[in-house]
């Protein structure tokens, strides 16, 4: 079992007592297996954490070059999913619940 596989299986086993997951985010599992429904592009994240934007999820992809230090230089990269192919992820998962 690849480890972000483990990681989600021992989450839920702690948390909720199961020798399972939840199936509220399918496709988040299967990104840990199949990579080809779903894009990705590496960048910075930042989230905000007040006033009306609380919550808003920023990416910086690193194409604009700044010529001072601002808040996003010296942050990790990280991938993102941008896209998914919402059919083929569907399939997957009927594959996988019917087997």
């Amino acid at each position: 079992m690849p480890s972000t596989q483990e990681v989600y299986f021992n989450y839920h086993h702690d948390a909720y007592s199961t020798k399972g997951v939840c199936l509220h985010d399918p496709t988040a599992m299967l990104a840990t297996i199949y990579h080809s429904p779903i894009t990705y592009v590496e960048g910075a994240v930042r989230v905000q954490t007040n006033s009306i934007t609380r919550g808003l999820t920023l990416l910086y992809n690193k194409q604009k070059r700044f010529a001072e230090i601002t808040e996003w230089s010296d942050q990790p990269s990280v991938k993102v999913a941008v896209t998914v192919d919402a059919p083929a992820v569907l399939k997957l998962v009927m594959e996988r619940l019917m087997e």
